[in-house]
């Protein structure tokens, strides 16, 4: 049976001080993205939610199409306004990854698995090796100062196939107990948001160290051969500043952008 969607299930076991609160649910839509940018601009309140059940043009990084099947899996995006610096910005992604990767856990381990996902630089989430989640940050500034961000977040929570190109790459939580029946979607949401608003606010508290800091143990990569862009190196961490750190034969390079990839031995 699919859980259905809903702000009357939602809201009362929401444990946030803001974000969901304010909530909107589409049973279909484009991109959800798109949505909060609109009502960003309309001056939604920090913390705003759009929830869809199925999207039509769900985006995820580097302009790719993030498939958004109905009933299945949670695509939402958050307005977000944190008190921080327009050239700060950068890694809140990685923040939000850290939020995602402990939903993740902790709805795995409410199944009676422990799992430890990881936190794939710059904006996914892995789980058994494979992509679970992907973050969209998108931020909308006022002259130099930040307005508004949109933190867009795909998380897979149901699905057991996927289309032919993505079944190598591509996991979901249900996927690890495919046997059991299927995650309470409302729950998950609950899980997430929390997460969400406990991790951009310590980011706009403690600043980006605290964030490097926290992903050390559980970047994906870390200590393997892998490729950036042109360059190709051993992954060492992630700097202060949430660049990608690769030790290339010409030293320690620190990427602030580009898709890694895994090079095999």
């Amino acid at each position: 049976m699919t859980h259905p969607l809903a702000a009357e299930r939602v809201l009362p076991q929401l444990q946030t001080q803001r974000y969901g609160r304010s909530l909107q649910f589409l049973p279909v839509t484009d991109s959800t993205n798109d949505d909060a940018k609109r009502a960003a601009a309309a001056q939604a309140v920090d913390g705003h939610v759009v929830v869809a059940d199925m999207q039509h043009a769900g985006r995820g990084s580097h302009g790719r199409n993030w498939e958004s099947p109905q009933g299945q899996d949670l695509y939402l995006s958050i307005v977000a306004r944190p008190q921080i610096a327009f050239p700060q910005l950068p890694p809140l992604t990685l923040a939000v990854g850290l939020a995602v990767a402990e939903a993740v856990d902790e709805l795995l381990a409410d199944t009676g698995e422990a799992r430890a996902s990881l936190v794939k630089w710059p904006n996914d989430v892995w789980l058994a090796g494979k992509k679970c989640a992907g973050i969209l940050v998108e931020a909308t500034a006022l002259g130099s100062e930040l307005d508004s961000v949109v933190i867009g977040i795909g998380l897979n929570v149901n699905r057991l196939s996927f289309p032919s190109e993505l079944v190598a790459t591509a996991t979901s939580l249900r996927a690890q107990h495919p046997e059991q029946l299927e995650l309470d979607r409302t729950q998950a949401l609950c899980t997430l948001l929390l997460a969400v608003e406990r991790w951009v606010d310590r980011f706009a508290l403690q600043g980006a160290a605290a964030i490097s800091e926290a992903i050390a143990p559980r970047l994906a990569m870390r200590g393997e051969r892998a490729r950036c862009g042109e360059l190709t190196g051993i992954v060492r961490g992630v700097s202060a500043s949430g660049a990608l750190l690769l030790q290339t034969t010409n030293g320690v390079q620190e990427l602030i952008a580009g898709r890694l990839l895994a090079i095999d031995e």
